[in-house]
């Protein structure tokens, strides 16, 4: 997530709950039962997490193999880059160690004076590949040498050169550039994180009241204790318009897709006691921000305060350290070996998936293209149309799967494998969702096999 969720709660706590509040009452996406809000409610997030204990105890490993390691990559990451980044290149490694994260690609806001190329992390450091790049004039880029000297006009004489020397460029925050074209990119963003949480005004709402409210505080400090994955993930959507963008777009070239993890461990508020009558509440905007709260504006403030000294902390709330970040949702690279040189060719081809593996670790999946026994085409690989053609795909656990060509489900079925034979050409993609407390939940998105005519 990035700072919007702190700049709404900031406007909301100093003019009120309605001010520069946005989306109270949306629709529920494909799948939902609930609102967030109602997903952030104990026995909600209870039954969360035993479908999720269940999902691990059923998985197994995916007999189908594709002759790639499955590498599980982050993108979209910041740390040190800007004053609204609470995190650190440090905390970034760490949480990679814990959470099974092989690949950590760097996306620095661009500042004058800082060479985001130059200046960051690269190569190995502890097993952990490092790839430096910028999230800059509406791209997520991956250039592979520094840019910093060079000037452009356009936005195609941006994209050529970052393309130069076999850099990778995506497109970022696709809900804002659903119009551009993307004919020389590597691919875009399919998922973003902080793009979920845009539509989140009526969880706005109550965030900014629970941080004044002392029986709705407790709640949420015990669910993160209890439960911080489901927390972190109680706003997740299917988002259709980016997926249909993707979708069109893949019919003019291949187009890679990835997940844009967009972390900055910034969504930390700490509630503080100012002084008999007001709380001070500190998060993170376009910098570190305190803002004072007192009993005249909500009159929970009184209670919070109760029998406590200027000073003292009342709750820390910190929702997006990066470790749960990582969990919550990766872009899996089918490489041959862990180089910087191997994974850049492997994202260009669209060798990968992204999956939301807070749900159910997703490594081992599998969509190819097969003839008899004979493995034809990965995903993202194009071939041309024959006879016997086939497309498999194989899973960890029994799921809901969805089978599309050029973007319109053709098959749906339950199970832990999948295979259709092909008649036509076309843009096969698939989808995998699993059911948590209800409701269905997208968990793995293939990137497409191109079946070409002749």
């Amino acid at each position: 997530m990035k700072l919007a969720l702190s700049i709404l709660i900031a406007t909301a706590l100093m003019y009120g709950v309605s001010a520069g509040i946005q989306g109270a009452g949306s629709p529920l996406g494909p799948g939902r039962k609930y609102s967030t809000i109602e997903r952030l409610q104990p026995e909600r997030l209870r039954a969360v997490h035993l479908d999720r204990m269940r999902y691990a105890a059923a998985r197994h490993e995916v007999t189908l193999k594709t002759g790639y390691t499955d590498y599980r990559a982050i993108l979209h990451a910041h740390a040190e880059d800007s004053s609204h980044t609470g995190g650190t290149r440090t905390e970034l490694l760490q949480a990679a160690l814990k959470a099974g994260v092989n690949i950590v690609m760097l996306t620095d806001h661009v500042r004058p004076g800082r060479d985001f190329i130059n200046d960051s992390w690269k190569g190995l450091h502890q097993g952990v590949l490092f790839i430096p790049g910028a999230e800059s004039e509406g791209f997520l880029v991956y250039p592979r040498v520094s840019t910093a000297s060079n000037t452009w006009k356009t936005r195609d004489e941006y994209i050529k050169l970052i393309k130069q020397d076999g850099g990778n460029i995506f497109l970022s925050h696709a809900e804002e550039r659903l119009d551009w074209p993307q004919d020389e990119l590597d691919g875009m963003e399919i998922y973003n994180h902080h793009t979920d949480v845009k539509d989140e005004g009526e969880f706005n709402i109550w965030l900014r009241g629970a941080l004044t409210n002392a029986d709705r505080l407790r709640l949420l400090q015990t669910a993160l204790t209890d439960y911080p994955e489901e927390v972190f993930s109680a706003q997740q959507d299917y988002l259709s318009a980016i997926i249909g963008k993707w979708d069109r777009d893949s019919r003019k070239h291949r187009l890679t897709g990835v997940a844009a993890n967009d972390c900055h461990h910034n969504q930390v508020f700490t509630v503080t006691v100012h002084d008999e009558n007001s709380v001070d509440v500190e998060y993170i905007t376009s910098a570190p921000t305190k803002t004072t709260i007192t009993a005249n504006q909500i009159e929970g403030v009184r209670r919070l305060v109760s029998g406590l000294k200027p000073g003292e902390l009342i709750a820390r709330l910190d929702f997006d350290p990066y470790e749960r970040s990582f969990k919550y949702v990766a872009t899996h690279v089918l490489s041959a070996n862990l180089s910087e040189a191997a994974i850049r060719e492997a994202l260009a081809m669209g060798h990968a998936y992204v999956a939301h593996d807070w749900i159910c670790d997703s490594s081992g999946f599998a969509f190819v293209a097969m003839k008899g026994s004979r493995k034809l085409a990965e995903m993202g690989d194009e071939l041309k149309y024959e006879g016997g053609l086939s497309l498999v795909c194989a899973l960890p656990v029994e799921a809901d799967l969805k089978l599309f060509r050029n973007g319109v489900p053709i098959l749906t079925k339950n199970g832990n494998r999948l295979e259709y034979k092909v008649t036509d050409s076309g843009i096969y993609r698939l989808e995998a969702w699993l059911m948590l407390d209800s409701e269905s939940r997208p968990w793995i998105y293939s990137n497409p096999v191109y079946v070409r005519g002749n």
